[in-house]
């Protein structure tokens, strides 16, 4: 690519003085930067083309790791559940009952389509009314999940990949079903498409009452009233405060209180700085 003293002496064999001669450089170089844009353009697009097809690449790879992974569970399972599963109902062979037990087919589990908790609460009906020893629960559980739940328990070691109990509460976390993450559905759940007025409100008690659960409160009218008044007032504090209580997990709201004086005592600050600080950001 030409450059500026080149230019110049194409404008000097032409023989261009004076503004002529100014003018055909400024139009010159102009074209040298259109020319440069245009180059560095191409050369950003094919290396975000490289980036996009080694992005691709890498997916293609951890699908095929998953899938691999779902593959061998699944071998395990077909290896191990019906033996499983069989010794667990011995009651029924014992009472004369000499049909052979056969494993059940199950829907899986479709990430970002069903709903964790209410799949979950389907599969526990389902072995139980089978009777299924808990213990196995594991082995019929892995090869139905996908996406994000399949790969939560490909993160578990050997052991704790036989513990349902243990399985349970790493996916309840991957999915944010948690004392919190009850909370905010409760807070913010609206009807969905399909769902009429009394089933809107079951979800709603649903929420409620595992929200209540996993904040250990008891089912009475005093512990609601508590639950509902201590989270109006984390929300009404000071963030910091408010995630400070949080992390301590207080339930009664005398031990709220008196640690929310010694919080805000020992910061030299006030309930409703929240106010102030707010209109400080704006």
């Amino acid at each position: 690519m030409s450059s500026i003293q080149e230019i110049e002496e194409i404008a000097e064999e032409l023989q261009l003085r004076g503004d002529e001669k100014k003018n055909f450089i400024i139009e010159q170089m102009d074209k040298l930067r259109k020319l440069q844009a245009e180059k560095e353009e191409r050369e950003a697009k094919l290396q975000a083309e490289k980036e996009q097809r080694e992005a691709e690449a890498k997916l293609k790879m951890e699908e095929m790791r998953t899938q691999l992974e779902l593959a061998k569970i699944q071998a395990q399972a077909s290896q191990q559940s019906e033996h499983n599963l069989t010794s667990g109902s011995t009651r029924s062979v014992h009472e004369g009952e000499n049909s052979k037990f056969k494993m059940p087919k199950l829907p899986a589990f479709l990430d970002r389509k069903d709903d964790l908790d209410s799949w979950l609460l389907r599969f526990e009906r389902f072995a139980t009314t089978s009777g299924w020893p808990k213990e196995s629960w594991c082995t019929p559980l892995s090869p139905l999940l996908t996406g994000r739940a399949l790969e939560a328990f490909c993160h578990l070691s050997e052991t704790e990949a036989t513990d349902y109990d243990r399985v349970k509460e790493v996916l309840q976390k991957r999915y944010n079903l948690t004392e919190d993450g009850y909370r905010q559905r409760f807070r913010t759940c609206s009807p969905e498409e399909g769902e009429n007025p009394s089933m809107f409100i079951v979800r709603l008690k649903t929420y409620l009452e595992r929200w209540m659960k996993l904040a250990e409160a008891p089912q009475t009218y005093e512990a609601l009233r508590d639950l509902f008044v201590k989270e109006q007032f984390l929300d009404s504090s000071p963030a910091d405060l408010s995630t400070y209580l949080r992390e301590r997990r207080l339930a009664d709201l005398g031990e709220v209180a008196r640690s929310a004086e010694l919080f805000l005592t020992a910061r030299k600050r006030q309930l409703s700085d929240r106010a102030r600080q707010g209109i400080t950001h704006e």
